[in-house]
């Protein structure tokens, strides 16, 4: 077992190796005896599930109306993040809207200001280039090879 799994089923199923997956529970077990990182990720999760047992929670179950809300929200903040635009498609990841439109602004404001810059001259050097222009265009003489 590697300690990437380990991480993965203290996550899944707190710090009690009863409820851990019997197959894999002896392996667990072992590696948290014998790697430091894995003991430490152990006593984090034993520290997170006493917080957790300390708390109380209300048990929405006997309210429809709150379990109702919290359902329905939870779903449609789902369904918004499963539906990809085609710029999530094509490029990896999504930007809604609201996120992209400041972007597409600043390329179009970095793009007018360098046509005008292009445009206007703004960065001529004062620089005469005219004798390394000469020297360039001029033709260059070779010694005749073999003669």
């Amino acid at each position: 077992m590697k300690l990437g799994r380990l991480s993965a089923i203290l996550e899944a199923y707190g710090a009690d190796p009863e409820r851990w997956p019997a197959d894999e529970r002896e392996a667990a077990l072992a590696l948290t005896r014998s790697s430091v990182p894995a003991a430490r990720a152990l006593a984090e999760a034993r520290m997170l599930d006493a917080v957790l047992l300390g708390q109380s929670f209300p048990d929405i179950a006997d309210e429809p109306e709150r379990f109702t809300v919290l359902h329905s929200a939870i779903v449609s903040a789902t369904r918004h993040r499963a539906a990809v635009t085609w710029f999530g498609r094509w490029f990896g990841f999504d930007l809604t809207p609201s996120q992209l439109w400041p972007s597409i602004a600043g390329l179009a404001l970095a793009s007018v200001l360098g046509f005008a810059v292009g445009l206007g001259g703004l960065l001529k050097s004062e620089v005469d280039h005219e004798t390394d222009e000469i020297a360039v265009l001029s033709p260059i003489e070779l010694p005749a090879i073999g003669q």
